[in-house]
């Protein structure tokens, strides 16, 4: 999958930049809430982010995909 520059706005970077540098996953609702406001509509993105029963590690292939890790 490839990321959309337009997602890429200052608070999705700041966000997935927190999360994977603090381990702080439980962000993840919020990150799927800014990367909404940012325009995206990607159903796997977001239900990745959103899905309460998954577990979040570094590596999470979301955040590597906005900071460009993967």
């Amino acid at each position: 999958m490839k990321r959309k520059p337009a997602w890429l706005t200052s608070d999705v970077v700041a966000l997935a930049r927190g999360i994977y540098d603090d381990r702080a996953f439980e962000c993840m609702p919020i990150l799927a809430d800014a990367l909404q406001d940012a325009g995206c509509d990607n159903p796997d993105v977001l239900h990745h982010c959103r899905d309460a029963n998954q577990v979040h590690v570094r590596g999470c292939w979301v955040v590597d995909l906005l900071l460009g890790l993967s």
